[in-house]
């Protein structure tokens, strides 16, 4: 009599086992088909607000459900596209106008370049940046702007100087272009 009772114990754990399988696909196929809500899976509400929150932040694949490697193996042409949206001439030269300031930001996607704080040493009290931005993906004279600006020292803060730098910002936009139309006929 033990003897069936050990056989029947160790056969319905053996068949629990076996199927363990069997649930565990069945809760993740109910998932795809009910979400948060699987009635399989109850949730408390703390729960349920975590997982919708999950699946919005996953969003729609950019890729329609293929992974990326599918993607360049598929490729037959080999070919790589590199779209820019700003000009190269523009852009280069604007680099070459700043490269003798330190840089934070070069963006040559957004085509934006910002300096850090530009300090000068006899007027310690005073500090400029300077804003460029490449606006246009052609060699045209309205596809770059340059903006400064300049913040003064007072009693330990920096405050925003309130004066006109349009001359200084017409000349650096200038040497850009100038250099843009240099380098573009180089290139010719």
């Amino acid at each position: 009599m033990l003897k069936i009772i050990l056989f029947l114990t160790s056969l319905s754990i053996l068949y629990s086992c076996s199927n363990s399988g069997n649930h565990t696909e069945n809760i993740e196929r109910m998932d795809k088909v009910f979400g948060c809500e699987n009635p399989a899976k109850p949730l408390t509400p703390r729960q349920k607000k975590n997982c919708k929150a999950r699946l919005l932040a996953e969003g729609e694949s950019v890729f329609n459900n293929t992974s990326i490697t599918e993607m360049f193996e598929s490729n037959k042409t080999n070919n790589v596209v590199y779209l820019n949206s700003v000009n190269p001439y523009l852009w280069d030269a604007a680099l070459e106008v700043t490269s003798e300031y330190p840089l934070k930001i070069a963006d040559n996607q957004g085509g934006y370049i910002e300096t850090d704080w530009i300090k000068d040493k006899q007027v310690i009290q005073n500090r400029c940046l300077i804003k460029i931005r490449v606006t246009s993906n052609e060699l045209i004279s309205t596809g770059v702007t340059t903006n400064f600006i300049c913040q003064e020292l007072s009693n330990g803060n920096w405050t925003q100087n309130d004066s006109n730098f349009f001359e200084e910002e017409k000349q650096i936009t200038l040497k850009i272009l100038s250099l843009a139309a240099e380098k573009s006929k180089s290139a010719s």
